[in-house]
This record gives C-alpha cells, sequence and structure tokens, in this order.
C-alpha cells in the first residue's frame, strides 16, 4: 500500500502538520479536529484503506470491484 499523504486530509490543499494529519488552517477549527480524531481501534492499515476508497471515489471508480 502506499504513504499517508503529507497533505490535510480535511482540505487536502496545504501540507499537513503531523501527528494530526490537518493543516495549521483546519487544525484552529474544533470542529473539523474532533471529526478526524482517531477512532478506537482505527489502525494505520485501517486509514490507509479509508484513503484508498477516497481516491477511487473521486476517480469515480467502483469502491469495491468484483
Amino acid at each position: 500500500m502506499s504513504q499517508i499523504s503529507t497533505h490535510c486530509i480535511h482540505c487536502e490543499l496545504q501540507p499537513a502538520a503531523l501527528p494530526s494529519s490537518l493543516c495549521v488552517r483546519c487544525k484552529t477549527f474544533s470542529g473539523i479536529r474532533r471529526l478526524y480524531l482517531r477512532r478506537r481501534g482505527w489502525t494505520q492499515r485501517w486509514e490507509l484503506h479509508l484513503l484508498k476508497l477516497t481516491r477511487r471515489a473521486q476517480q469515480q471508480l467502483p469502491l469495491f470491484p468484483h
């Protein structure tokens, strides 16, 4: 699998500030921070899977090929 993107996971425009993966601007909004808090049991592998699905959706490809 590919590595995690270096761009903000919310706006996908600005460089991400580690470890939150949000850019400085998005990190200032508490609602956005809460949206991207790590959920219990989420692993890096699961997050990479979600990013892969996001990319497929952006390319208008089937999310789950047969």
